[in-house]
């Protein structure tokens, strides 16, 4: 994408019709007015450079070391190359070396090293553009040491959330490593089983949400509505966002609206776990007893899911009102896990005294 003044320099060109000379000059003064940035500065004399202009490339670069500028290293070290193929300039070792203390002077030994229009005249630009990158990786591999310390540390303190961000920073810094699409799908996988151990432990959590809703506002209610149109319209349009947009709804308690909203959703593991919570919620039992033992046979190799299965299994025969069943099916996970908070509380709950 074009730099705004590669852009300009592209319409002066096109209003000119492409006479390089004209754009040249305006570029020329906007420089000597002193009222371009580095940035800009670059933009200038990589046009004098692609245009061939050298004697007004070297002319502006004299300028600058005049005005103790900071010079164009990458452009600079490509005219100086094809100068002295075109038999312009001689280069000897001690231009080299002066050129290499010069860059270094103005901490620009890496822009320096990014042309490869010297290399034939000294191996000193391939060394160091070997050693920078070494030491580009070096940083890189620290930096991507320090994400996985601390997506280590999100993930023990089950920190679903902060996890999240960690894993898009590195999916922005590393995009293609299947590691970290891995560590995505593992997070979302395991934020789909949260939710379902963290449920509300109510005796029927359907009625609870069933209240809520009856108690919208009209003003509540146009807006869930307007939300839920709007989440199916992107979900229709990008089916990669309907696993996200059926957790939002899921938070604001629209349990139904989020598993049509799943529909689109690609079938994952996470998908499919999110998918049992939403039966279970909207009160869709016998379809959740289904899907329960379906999860229960396809991710048999996977730890816990006999004890997500048997959670909501029990939460879907209670609200069909097998009632001891579901006491039953709690009692034997709190016996084998004695710490599922989620299941003590419903069997409290349901069980009483007898729990």
């Amino acid at each position: 994408m074009p730099t705004p003044l590669e852009a300009e320099i592209n319409t002066l060109l096109f209003e000119h019709h492409g006479d390089a000379v004209v754009v040249a000059d305006e570029l020329v003064m906007r420089m000597s007015r002193n009222i371009l940035n580095e940035s800009e500065v670059i933009d200038c004399f990589q046009f004098l450079l692609t245009a061939g202009l050298t004697a007004v490339f070297f002319h502006q670069i004299n300028r600058l070391i005049d005005r103790q500028g900071r010079l164009p290293w990458a452009q600079l070290a490509e005219a100086l190359g094809k100068a002295s193929q075109d038999k312009m300039v001689k280069l000897d070792k001690f231009d080299i070396q002066a050129l290499f203390d010069a860059a270094e002077s103005q901490e620009a030994t890496a822009e320096l090293v990014r042309s490869f229009a010297l290399d034939s005249f000294d191996p000193g630009f391939q060394i160091r553009r070997k050693a920078l990158e070494k030491v580009q990786q070096s940083k890189v591999d620290e930096r991507k040491q320090a994400l996985k310390d601390k997506l280590a540390y999100m993930q023990a303190n089950r920190m679903f959330e902060q996890e999240a961000q960690v894993l898009d920073e590195m999916q922005a810094m590393f995009p293609n490593e299947n590691e970290v699409k891995a560590e995505r799908e593992a997070h979302k996988l395991r934020w789909a089983r949260e939710i379902i151990a963290n449920s509300s432990a109510s005796t029927d959590p359907t009625l609870d949400l069933n209240w809520r809703v009856d108690q919208l506002s009209p003003e509540q209610l146009a807006a869930k509505k307007l939300l839920v149109s709007r989440a199916q319209e992107l979900a229709d349009k990008d089916p990669k966002l309907a696993y996200d947009l059926a957790i939002s709804l899921h938070m604001m308690d629209f349990s139904a609206e989020a598993l049509e909203i799943l529909q689109s959703a690609e079938i994952t593991p996470a998908a499919e776990w999110l998918r049992l919570e939403l039966m279970i919620r909207s009160r869709q039992f016998v379809t959740a007893l289904e899907a329960a033992s379906r999860l229960e046979i396809d991710y048999a190799n996977i730890p816990n899911t006999a004890f997500a299965v048997t959670y909501a299994r029990a939460r879907a025969l209670h609200g069909l009102g097998q009632t001891q069943a579901a006491i039953d099916l709690l009692r034997s996970l709190v016996n084998i896990r004695p710490h599922y908070r989620s299941a003590q509380s419903l069997l409290l709950e349901w069980a009483g005294g007898d729990a």
